[in-house]
């Protein structure tokens, strides 16, 4: 069988129902001034250290370079994290001093942090206590869900029923020719977004199990060259048209 060819039109900075996709992997929302990201997992290498593996602090650096240029594409108020803003469940002092850190960055550049809980965040709340979080920035209470701009930000490891959602936890990827690529789930009232954090292992979405109504839903694929978003069309199909 010959094996058919598949590229992505250029989808640059596309706009869902007022939120602009940026290639970074966050939503920004310019009349809300408000950008959403999920999956950040800050402290991947504490965690990792704790598990006996040496890996070099990274994460907070990634984090912030990504953000300067997620900033530089419209002004905000408001940054939310969709859930799993760090890595380790268990308390990690240096994550939480890292944490301290990315909270002061948003604080100089007067960008107050909305935290939604996802399923890594249980000592979340510690650590902002731990370094007195109030103080730094607007105080990060988790919250379960979000509404903007008639929209429900939530984490997506829990149901939560909305019209319309906006959603991270499954860290969707594309994986073509031996290159993988974060990308974007779109449809009608759908968006779920790719992890912000390059550490987080991805659910490729033209090959693995993808959760139930996925497959039969509208969602699109946008995939993220780190510059651009190239659109890989419908899901439901995107298998059989990689081959």
């Amino acid at each position: 069988m010959k094996r058919q060819q598949v590229s992505g039109g250029r989808a640059q900075t596309p706009i869902v129902e007022g939120w602009q996709l940026a290639p970074e992997g966050g939503a920004i929302h310019p009349g809300e001034r408000t950008a959403v990201i999920a999956d950040v997992h800050l402290g991947y290498e504490w965690a990792r250290g704790a598990a006996g593996d040496c890996v070099p602090a990274h994460s907070l650096a990634e984090t912030l370079k990504k953000l300067e240029r997620l900033l530089e594409r419209s002004p905000i108020d408001r940054l939310v994290v969709a859930g799993d803003l760090v890595e380790s469940p268990r308390l990690c002092a240096r994550t939480a001093a890292d944490l301290a850190r990315l909270a002061r960055w948003l604080g100089q550049r007067d960008v107050r942090l909305v935290l939604i809980e996802g399923n890594h965040d249980r000592s979340l709340a510690w650590m902002a206590r731990e370094k007195g979080l109030d103080a730094v920035a607007a105080a990060p209470v988790l919250q379960s869900h979000l509404l903007v701009a008639g929209w429900t930000i939530a984490h997506g490891h829990r149901l939560v029923p909305a019209d319309r959602l906006i959603s991270g936890h499954h860290h969707p990827v594309l994986r073509v020719s031996g290159h993988s690529a974060p990308c974007f789930l779109v449809g009608d009232g759908r968006i779920i977004l790719p992890a912000f954090s390059g550490n987080a292992a991805g659910l490729d979405v033209a090959s693995a199990r993808l959760p139930d109504g996925w497959l039969q839903s509208s969602l699109r694929c946008l995939a993220s060259t780190g510059g651009d978003l190239l659109d890989f069309g419908p899901l439901k199909t995107l298998h059989a048209r990689l081959g």
